[in-house]
């Protein structure tokens, strides 16, 4: 088989935190000297060892600060793209071309979203309200039960797409989505197989535009694309993705 493309989101499901942490787990990634991500050792040791035929694209909505703190194995990966599709970095390098197109999307709704950021500072009941690498809006919830509430208020806003993951609420461009950017990155490359992995909605556009979506049992409902693998376990989604990917290469 030629070429196969792995675009996988981070945060669970290459990775965890360190509330998830077990025996043998590996860290990979450091917040203020504190260990903060994780890897289980059989998926570090898959990915310090993948095949040529397989490309490892990280496609994360972290900002570019938060993906450098995270120490993947070396040589798993060339390329990565961050803030939920709107920067390349090839080589530990940002592509100006590919974030200039991003940013001029982003510019169409800027006024909107520091009109967003100005009403929501200071507001007690959240912890984090960020512009993103000039990308998009973000917020964090005090506590999980005030998701619901800002949801109610701003989760019908048609000029920005809403997404709340965990304690978190994104305020993001339509334009810029992690399947745009995979349909981006590919556009020209032909790879002979394209998989993608993520574990919440803000995965979907990606898991849609992939040949074949990698997805925890939570998204089984929402998912449209039919090729699909789902993880029904309790255990390590991680471990599912490499899995998986093994059974596609034999294919």
């Amino acid at each position: 088989m030629n070429k196969i493309l792995l675009a996988s989101d981070l945060d669970n499901t290459l990775i965890h935190s360190y509330k998830h942490k077990r025996d043998g787990d590996i860290c990979v990634e450091l917040l203020r000297g504190a260990e903060q991500g994780f890897m289980s050792k059989r998926v570090y040791d898959k990915l310090s060892h993948l095949p040529d035929s397989i490309e490892l694209v990280p496609l994360t909505t972290r900002s570019v600060e938060q993906f450098e703190r995270i120490k993947l194995p070396e040589g798993c990966y060339e390329r990565a793209i961050t803030t939920n599709g709107a920067i390349l970095i090839e080589n530990g390098v940002q592509n100006e071309k590919w974030r200039a197109v991003n940013l001029r999307y982003s510019a169409e709704l800027m006024p909107l979203m520091k009109k967003l950021h100005a009403e929501l500072e200071g507001d007690p009941l959240l912890n984090v309200v960020r512009i993103v690498d000039e990308m998009y809006l973000y917020i964090s919830c005090a506590q999980p039960e005030y998701v619901g509430d800002f949801m109610d208020r701003y989760g019908s806003m048609t000029e920005l797409d809403v997404m709340a993951s965990g304690r978190k609420i994104y305020f993001l461009p339509p334009k810029i989505n992690k399947g745009s950017a995979l349909d981006r990155l590919t556009e020209h490359e032909g790879f002979a197989y394209i998989a993608a992995a993520g574990d919440s909605t803000i995965d979907l556009p990606m898991l849609e535009t992939a040949d074949h979506a990698i997805i925890p049992k939570e998204l089984d409902g929402l998912l449209k694309n039919p090729s699909r693998s789902v993880y029904r376990g309790d255990g390590d989604f991680a471990e599912f993705v490499i899995d998986t990917l093994a059974g596609l290469l034999d294919k």
